[in-house]
């Protein structure tokens, strides 16, 4: 069996792709896939609205078209009705001079009507494209205009000439007025009179054509509406589809290897099966922490087989035991960077996948019969299983997510060595272990000011306070150096105060109580008046991202504020440094319960 045979069907297709995508790092992977699903909806609504905008435009010129043409058929074909209605009207005129005069100045004005309005058809229809697919302009229109392009004037002439000959303003007895009835009745009845009515006879067909042009220019700009709401319904679904399979890989490529890396934890922890490894499938921060896993539970493994091996060394192996409880605090400091954001990024993702479903069944409301063709892809791809999985997907892959934040909490705890009960805690004593293993950074040139007072034990947690203090100290050294980098000449100092207070009063007590103040103060370049504000809020932070999780202050004001009942505060100056408060009351006694406050992430 060759290696590609062993990889999953989609990555067989393309080994050195799919290879080089494991390698991606997991925030460029889910960012890659928000640019394609939006990207692909994005770029379908655009190239749906300019098709549709084309094709619209044809039909509305098109529309324009065909409206002019009708207008201009319709005017031609009621000046040839009213001339040849008015020549008929000067029959029984003849005798009434005024009378056949009037007429006869209405006939004259439609004539140049039926004269003009000849002339317009003409040049509009010169003027225009000619398509194959337009018969009236292209073929019936100008057969029109060449078959009767001189009988219009040649009516008029003979007319002229006719009405010259009967001199109606000399009909002076009843024989001249029937004589000129009888030269105009023959002038009706002949066949170039004839060929004039025939004019009308043919407008109408002409007009009939017209109108079903029309017809079909308006249902022309239906089909470029819907030829534009299919192409932006079909893009829709298309980065649904995406979505779904982007959801779907995202559940293979970190899912499953976050989930494969939390049974090998447990199963190393309940059967201390320490020989055990998590599959390494990718070389993005799952990998990572997956070889980091693997790496520690090989320590582990040294270390155990160390210890039977060589019980007479328990002093040594304690120590080893010592410093691998730090490695395992730092691995697990590691882990928490990679897991809170792949965690916080899945509410994104669940958040676009809704938006993108919502805008699916907005297109249903608004089109509830859509073409053939949209509902074949819908029963294709089964959207409506689609909508309902998706979600349990995502699910799926928080509940992963949270597995794994809780076994890294698990071994952060174990790091820290945490009790179950309060005890009296050292507060000198646990700020000097903290300087302790901060001592290389102090090495840096970063002066320390040990002020101790002599302070009463507080009551309490020391695996947490020792978490508090570290995060203070760390945030501390991380100000002074961030100056110094930008200042020559710039000496980095840090402060260290502690003393008792006598008669401390707390948020909510009536009466005051002894407690213990650690003020720890930094000459950095201090906390913008912005940031001040959200400085304890979860996962705020204003250091580069993969460097701060934004949940050590947050943590910290929980861990003194409501497991120890005390009060975490600062103050901060731009230019001049900050200075962090921390107060503690002697006994766990005087603890009060916390005011209500939203839950803490913790991990």
């Amino acid at each position: 069996m060759t290696e590609n045979s062993r990889l999953p069907f989609y990555k067989s297709i393309a080994p050195p792709l799919w290879g080089w995508i494991d390698r991606v790092r997991v925030s460029r992977k889910i960012g890659f896939g928000y640019a394609i699903a939006v990207g692909i909806a994005v770029v379908g609504t655009g190239i749906g609205v300019a098709i549709g905008e084309y094709y619209q435009r044809q039909a509305w010129a098109t529309k324009e078209h065909a409206r002019q043409e009708l207008e201009l058929l319709h005017r031609l074909q009621t000046y040839v009705l009213q001339t040849r209605t008015h020549q008929q009207q000067l029959i029984p005129l003849l005798g009434d001079n005024d009378a056949f005069r009037e007429e006869y100045a209405s006939l004259q004005n439609y004539a140049a009507s039926v004269d003009r309005t000849w002339e317009r058809l003409r040049e509009f229809i010169e003027s225009v494209n000619l398509n194959d697919n337009d018969k009236v302009h292209a073929v019936a229109i100008p057969r029109f205009l060449y078959l009767y392009r001189r009988v219009p004037n040649n009516y008029i002439e003979r007319l002229e000439d006719t009405l010259a000959l009967v001199d109606a303003g000399n009909l002076d007895t009843p024989e001249d007025v029937a004589s000129a009835r009888s030269v105009l009745l023959a002038f009706t009845n002949s066949a170039l009179a004839k060929r004039f009515d025939r004019i009308s006879d043919d407008l109408s067909e002409l007009v009939a054509l017209s109108e079903a042009e029309n017809l079909e220019a308006d249902l022309a700009v239906i089909a470029a509406d819907r030829l534009r709401l299919w192409i932006i319904v079909i893009s829709a679904l298309l980065s649904v589809a995406i979505a779904f399979t982007l959801a779907a890989y995202t559940t293979r490529a970190i899912a499953q290897p976050l989930e494969a890396v939390t049974q090998a934890a447990r199963k190393a922890s309940r059967e201390e099966d320490f020989s055990l490894r998590a599959p390494v499938a990718s070389g993005d921060e799952i990998g990572l922490l997956a070889e980091s896993f693997n790496e520690l539970l090989a320590r582990i493994e040294v270390l155990l087989v160390e210890r039977q091996a060589a019980a007479a060394q328990q002093l040594l192996q304690s120590e080893k035991m010592s410093s691998l409880g730090q490695m395992m605090a730092g691995v697990a400091h590691e882990i928490n960077n990679p897991v809170n954001f792949i965690y916080g990024n899945l509410s994104h993702l669940q958040e676009y996948t809704e938006e993108i479903l919502e805008l699916v069944e907005v297109y249903r409301q608004e089109i509830p019969d859509p073409p053939d063709s949209v509902i074949d892809k819908a029963e294709e791809i089964d959207i409506d299983f689609l909508a309902e999985d998706l979600n349990k997907l995502l699910d799926s892959m928080k509940l992963g997510a949270e597995r794994t934040r809780s076994i890294v909490l698990s071994l952060r705890n174990f790091s820290r060595l945490e009790e179950d009960t309060p005890h009296p805690v050292d507060i000198n004593e646990s700020l000097e272990s903290t300087l302790t293993l901060l001592r290389n950074r102090t090495k840096q040139g970063i002066a320390v000011d040990r002020n101790y007072g002599d302070i009463p034990s507080v009551e309490g947690y020391s695996g947490s306070l020792y978490q508090v203090f570290m995060n203070l100290l760390a945030n501390a050294m991380d100000a002074v150096e961030e100056r110094r980098d930008r200042e020559a000449n710039f000496s980095p100092q840090i402060a260290i105060v502690t003393e008792t207070l006598e008669d401390w009063l707390g948020d909510g007590e009536i009466s005051p109580q002894k407690a213990v103040a650690i003020r720890i103060t930094d000459n950095g370049g201090g906390i913008s008046p912005e940031h001040q504000a959200r400085i304890f809020d979860t996962f705020f932070t204003t250091k580069p991202v993969g460097v701060g999780t934004g949940l050590g202050l947050a943590i910290g004001r929980e861990i003194v504020e409501d497991k120890h009942g005390g009060q975490l505060s600062f103050t901060s100056e731009l230019g001049r440094g900050t200075e962090f408060s921390v107060i503690l009351p002697v006994t766990r006694s005087s603890v009060q319960p916390a005011p209500s406050r939203p839950a803490q992430l913790i991990g």
